[in-house]
């Protein structure tokens, strides 16, 4: 099981066993063998694999509660949520579950109804540009501010972002036209 696992996790990522295994500094032929059941690793590799993919070694080794790493993700992803939750402030908490509550009607209404699924990728596109905008502003930071390069590079940033997301805010009205007018 723990070789379905890994080929798993690393099919997820597009990776080769040869990445993989360059990666964790073990032979091809070793994760191959690992991959096929051919060998069982150690505790130390199981560990190391974990920590690689960001998931527990109770995932790597169990047979009965995750059929798959969607389903390890989701649970997961659910625990980490519920938890944080629960150490936000009330003001907080309340912010996260509106924008949490319009995720799960989008989210409901792509597994239902199965409409067109460009809206979906039009939405993570703007989610990813905000992501980047947001970690573009944390690089640099120094105690005295940002430097007037590096504030002309944030600005330029800045900009292609806010394009990119007025491009796919105008694709998502074409689309929600579209839809209502049918």
């Amino acid at each position: 099981m723990i070789g379905a696992r890994i080929r798993e996790l690393r099919k997820e990522r597009s990776m080769t066993l040869r990445e993989l295994a360059d990666d964790l500094g073990i032979p091809f032929t070793t994760l191959g063998n690992y991959e096929r059941g051919d060998r069982q690793p150690d505790f130390q590799f199981i560990l190391d694999i974990s920590k690689y993919f960001g998931v527990s070694m109770n995932f790597l080794t169990r047979t009965d509660e995750m059929a798959s790493y969607e389903d390890y993700k989701v649970v997961s992803y659910s625990e980490d949520v519920t938890e944080m939750l629960n150490k936000a402030n009330p003001e907080v908490r309340k912010k996260i579950l509106d924008i949490q509550h319009q995720l799960f009607l989008i989210t409901c209404e792509h597994a239902i109804s199965h409409p067109n699924n460009d809206e979906l990728e039009i939405l993570e596109s703007i989610l990813n540009s905000i992501t980047k905008m947001k970690q573009g502003f944390g690089i640099g930071i120094k105690k005295g501010g940002f430097s007037s390069s590096t504030k002309f590079e944030l600005a330029k940033s800045y900009l292609k972002e806010k394009e990119e997301i007025n491009k796919h805010f105008n694709q998502l009205f074409e689309i929600y036209i579209e839809r209502s007018v049918k």
